[in-house]
C-alpha cells in the first residue's frame, strides 16, 4: 500500500487556512440533494480501476450576478469535468460539475479542489483485492478484465449459458476471496462459492455462473462480490421452429419417374413441431401425381434434434410443371419448382392375339400431352418381309381426345383388331408407331 504524501501536507495546510467563500459556496451533491461541501471530502473506499465520481455545485449567494474565473482540480487519479470560463453566474445561480478518480495502484490519494477562493481536500482510499476475470474460452464475447455488468446474451427457453470467472491474486500480500453471492430466479452458481479461502501471492481460483431461463424476457439479477454489487443480465428467448430446405431427387424431371423430396433444417430443431408438404400441379389434372403414401398432401412431425424429414413421390404421366411446398407450423416455408416436359408417347407394353381371322394387338402406355393422333402398324410375315398393303395408318385423334377428356391421367389401352381375309398362319410378327405432338414412338416387334 501507498501512502501519498502530498495528500498529508494539504490537509495540515486545509486545516491551518480555511478556505474563503467570498460569493459562491460549494455544494456536494448527493441524491438529488445539496450540502455544504467539508474542509475535507472523502470519496470513500474503491478497488484498482473502479472509477469514482463527486458531484459539486458552485452557487452564486449574492443578489448581483458573479463571475467565476478561476477553478482547478490537482491530485494524481482525479479528472474533474471541463469547464470553460470565465462563466457568468446570476444570483442565486449555479455552476455543476463532477470529479471522477480512478487508480490503477492501491493506496490513500488526495487532491486540492480550488474555486474561486474556495479550496477543499478531496481524499480516496483504493484497496487491494484479488483480480477478476471472465474465461475467455467460455463467455459469450466478454472475455477480458471483470468485475463489472454480465450480459449472458440469447438464450433458449429451457437451455443453459454459462460464464466461468477466474480470480488471480496478483498483490504481494494473502487475500481471502470474499462472500460471493447471486440474487435472480434464473441466476445460479453451477458449484458452492469459494468464499473465505486464503489466496497467496501468485494463486487464483474459479467459479462459475449459470443462466437458465424459463421465462421469456429479459432476465435480470445480481453478483456480489465482497461489498460490491453488479448487475447480471439474460434474455430468455423462445425457441422457434426450424427453418426448412427443400431438396428434390429425381433423377429424370420425366413423367413416370419416382423422386424423393427431402426437408433439411437449416439447424436441428430445438423444439418438438409439425409440418406439412405439399404437391401442386400447373397442367391437366393427373391423379397419379402424389406422394407414395397417398394423396398430394403429407403431415409430419419432428421433434428435438432432428434435422431432416424425408418424403418419395410420383411424377404421374402428364407434362406440366410441380411444385412442392413445404411449411413449419408457426415457422418458415420453402418452395421449389420442376417442369416435367412434353414427351413422344411412352409405350410400356404390347401384346399381340390371333383369333381365327382376326388379329388383335393391345397397346398400353401414356401420353403426357394428352395428344396422341396419329398411329401406323406394320405386319411381318416368318421371313421378317413386310406384308402387303404395307404400312397401315389411322388417325385416332378424335377417339383420343373424347378419351382424355375425362381421364384423370395420360395412361391409356388401345385395343385394335385387324380382320384378315385368308389363312393368318402366314403372319408371323406386327409393330406400331404411336405418335403425338411432341413426337412418336416405335413398338418393339412382337410375335403373334
Amino acid at each position: 500500500m501507498r501512502l501519498k504524501v502530498s495528500w498529508v501536507w494539504l490537509l495540515l495546510a486545509s486545516a491551518a487556512a480555511p478556505p474563503a467563500h467570498a460569493q459562491f459556496q460549494l455544494l456536494v451533491m448527493e441524491y438529488g440533494q445539496e450540502r455544504p461541501a467539508p474542509s475535507v471530502y472523502s470519496l470513500g473506499s474503491f478497488y484498482i480501476d473502479e472509477t469514482a465520481t463527486a458531484r459539486f455545485r458552485l452557487r452564486n449567494l449574492s443578489a448581483a450576478p458573479a463571475t467565476l474565473s478561476t477553478f482547478s482540480v490537482a491530485g494524481i487519479g482525479f479528472v474533474p469535468s471541463p469547464l470553460l470560463l470565465p462563466i457568468g453566474v446570476a444570483p442565486q445561480g449555479f455552476v455543476d460539475f463532477s470529479v471522477a478518480f480512478r487508480a490503477a495502484d492501491t493506496g490513500s490519494y488526495s487532491a486540492s479542489l480550488s474555486a474561486n477562493g474556495i479550496s477543499i481536500i478531496l481524499t480516496t482510499l483504493v484497496l487491494p483485492r484479488l483480480t477478476y476475470r471472465l474465461d475467455p474460452a467460455v463467455g459469450p464475447g466478454q472475455p477480458g478484465a471483470f468485475p463489472g455488468p454480465l450480459d449472458f446474451g440469447a438464450v433458449l427457453r429451457g437451455s443453459a449459458a454459462q460464464l466461468r470467472i477466474r480470480f488471480q491474486n496478483e498483490t504481494a500480500q494473502a487475500l481471502t476471496v470474499p462472500a460471493i453471492a447471486v440474487t435472480g430466479a434464473d441466476f445460479a452458481m453451477t458449484s458452492s462459492p469459494p468464499s473465505g479461502r486464503n489466496i497467496q501471492p501468485g494463486q487464483g481460483g474459479e467459479f462459475t455462473l449459470a443462466f437458465t431461463p424459463v421465462t421469456p424476457g429479459i432476465r435480470q439479477g445480481s453478483l456480489t462480490l465482497g461489498d460490491r454489487d453488479y448487475p447480471i443480465a439474460g434474455t430468455c428467448i423462445d425457441p422457434t421452429p426450424p427453418l426448412p430446405v427443400i431438396s428434390i431427387d429425381l433423377p429424370q424431371a420425366a413423367s413416370a419417374q419416382q423422386g424423393t423430396l427431402t426437408v433439411r433444417f437449416e439447424a436441428p430443431a430445438h423444439i418438438a413441431g409439425t409440418g406439412t408438404a405439399t404437391i401442386s400441379f400447373t397442367g391437366p389434372f393427373d391423379s397419379a401425381i402424389a406422394f407414395a403414401s397417398g394423396g398430394r398432401q403429407v403431415t409430419f412431425a419432428f421433434g428435438p434434434g432432428d434435422r431432416q424429414a424425408s418424403f418419395p413421390f410420383q411424377t404421374g404421366t402428364t407434362a406440366g410443371e410441380l411444385t412442392f411446398t413445404v411449411a413449419i407450423d408457426g415457422g418458415g416455408t420453402d418452395r421449389q419448382t420442376t417442369p416435367i416436359p412434353a414427351a413422344a408417347p411412352a409405350i410400356t407394353g404390347m401384346q399381340t392375339v390371333r383369333s381365327g381371322g382376326v388379329l388383335e394387338l393391345r397397346i398400353t402406355g401414356f401420353d403426357n400431352t394428352r395428344s396422341l393422333g396419329a398411329l401406323a402398324f406394320t405386319f411381318y410375315d416368318a421371313a421378317g418381309n413386310i406384308i402387303a398393303p404395307g404400312v397401315i395408318r389411322a388417325d385416332a385423334s378424335t377417339e383420343f381426345a373424347r378419351y382424355f377428356a375425362t381421364s384423370e391421367a395420360g395412361v391409356f389401352l388401345l385395343r385394335l383388331a385387324f380382320p384378315v381375309t385368308g389363312d393368318t398362319s402366314g403372319i408371323a410378327s406386327c409393330e406400331a408407331t404411336l405418335a403425338n405432338s411432341a413426337g412418336a414412338s416405335k413398338t418393339a416387334r412382337t410375335a403373334f
